[in-house]
């Protein structure tokens, strides 16, 4: 353990008239820190403290801006506790992390409840541009939210006894979380205020922790490629490889990280609302309930598997993968998507015609209709033709790719079976394709347990390049192609 807060013990040599040093210069030199910086409010305490302890003084000291910058955070403090945060534009991920042990205590996921100013990055900025207040509510709403994720992980735990807070978010909700303008961020040449926020004073932010302690920001590679990547690349250690490896988080966004211990290359695409809950009007949180696995039988049976084995409440983003890749082994659509009339389940209604996937005796139906299907065979070809764009710009083919590691809401639980029916990923051996479980949290909880990571970000961040798909004209060349299943062109997936 080599934590981003940590416990110190120091025996102090008492006062006298020949060594009249103040009280805290005396600490610094007992700690041999003299760039130590002890804030007002522990200056307050630290002379009736020492005298009281027999100048044995027990404390907390933080990482504030990477060392040699390190400060006092507290005083015969027991318990240090450390929350790492994932914060997506449409959930917010959090667990709590006993900074003495490394043990991660619980874990709490909770909807962006900015989702109710739009359900993607964009709507959000220009409500933030367009309305009065609009920034500013923004904002309010953001530090709510992550102040009852905290509370809600901690506890009985005192709030003193939270002294740091590691955020893991893209590069708008990063700027949201700050308070920062995020107007030039969606326009070229899509500049964001700042790249690097690093160490945040919890007062500044609204963040409801130890008032001394401290609250650090991945930095962001660019305007759509933000800290939950470099947060990522920390936890896949794509940075340390020989070999070209490949993480790609899935999410309402796909960011994509290609690289080895030399160079990585960053960039990112929308995959839009079927790759999480808007996935279709049956869409739901991968939550108790939720379908995550269809499958059909050689008489066109539909199977279906929910999270707990609790009744179907809705489906999920793993369960429309799933769901499409089986109705196109089972020929129940054509490869472009379309639903095949008189196949089985194949129903008409008012809203088109769609797919009966589910009905309880009460006369409740899930249906997934063709706009629906439609719409994730394009965000299902955006993914691919990132993916492709991203590997083909720095001279690699599919087959020069040792790992692909899968990440994000989406990409930690389909399974590769799907991935590769649907032309989601080309068609590599299984053990090439890697799931790492909320890879952005796991790279906050990581720095949380090693201050030493410190010194990885600055290595990652100059080995990073960021490409702007936005202006890639080879993007929507290749995007169409890539609509059908698994490709027009099956050569192009060979990995």
């Amino acid at each position: 353990m080599n934590p981003l807060v940590w416990r110190f013990a120091v025996g102090l040599t008492p006062p006298s008239l020949i060594d009249n040093a103040s009280d805290a210069s005396r600490l610094k030199a007992a700690l041999l820190q003299p760039r130590l910086h002890i804030p007002l409010t522990v200056l307050r305490g630290l002379p009736a403290y020492l005298r009281d302890n027999d100048y044995t003084v027990t404390g907390i000291i933080a990482a504030d801006g990477g060392p040699p910058d390190i400060k006092i955070v507290s005083i015969g403090q027991q318990g240090s506790y450390g929350v790492a945060l994932d914060i997506g534009s449409t959930n917010i991920w959090g667990e709590l992390i006993d900074l003495d042990t490394g043990a991660v205590l619980c874990k709490e996921v909770i909807t962006n409840p900015q989702t109710r100013y739009g359900a993607d990055i964009l709507t959000r900025i220009f409500y933030s541009m367009q309305e009065d207040g609009g920034a500013a509510a923004l904002y309010e709403c953001l530090v709510g939210a992550v102040n009852a994720v905290i509370k809600s992980l901690r506890g009985p735990i005192a709030q003193e006894a939270v002294h740091a807070v590691v955020v893991a978010a893209n590069t708008t909700m990063t700027h949201f979380l700050l308070n920062l303008p995020v107007n030039n961020i969606p326009t070229s040449p899509y500049i964001p205020v700042v790249n690097a926020p690093g160490f945040q004073s919890p007062s500044n932010l609204g963040i409801e922790i130890n008032p001394e302690g401290v609250i650090y920001l991945f930095p962001n590679a660019g305007s759509y490629v933000g800290g939950d990547i470099v947060s990522g690349i920390i936890a896949s250690k794509i940075y340390k490889s020989d070999a070209p490896s490949i993480l790609i988080d899935i999410g309402t966004n796909v960011e994509i990280a290609v690289g080895t211990k030399d160079w990585i290359l960053v960039g990112a695409g929308a995959g839009g609302p079927a790759f999480d809950e808007g996935i279709a009007g049956i869409g739901g949180r991968a939550a108790g309930g939720a379908i995550y696995d269809v499958s059909l039988d050689a008489a066109l049976n539909v199977n279906l598997q929910t999270i707990g084995g609790a009744p179907p409440s809705c489906l999920c983003g793993t369960g429309m993968v799933s769901l499409v890749a089986s109705l196109f082994e089972a020929g129940i659509i054509e490869q472009n998507g379309a639903l095949i009339e008189g196949k089985r389940n194949v129903v008409n209604s008012a809203q088109g015609s769609g797919f009966l996937l589910y009905e309880d005796g009460g006369g409740r139906q899930f249906i997934v209709y063709q706009t629906e299907i439609n719409n994730f065979l394009l965000s299902k070809a955006a993914m691919f033709t990132l993916l492709s764009v991203m590997t083909h710009t720095v001279g690699l083919a599919f087959s020069d790719i040792d790992k692909f590691i899968l990440t994000g809401a989406l990409g930690t639980h389909i399974k590769a079976k799907d991935v590769k029916i649907l032309g989601l990923l080309p068609d590599v051996s299984e053990d090439r394709i890697i799931h790492i479980e909320n890879a952005s949290l796991a790279g906050a909880g990581g720095l949380l347990r090693d201050r030493g990571l410190l010194d990885d970000i600055k290595v990652i961040t100059n080995l990073i390049t960021y490409k702007e798909m936005n202006e890639d004209t080879g993007f929507m060349n290749e995007l169409q192609g890539a609509m059908f299943i698994p490709h027009t062109d099956v050569t192009r997936l060979k990995g």
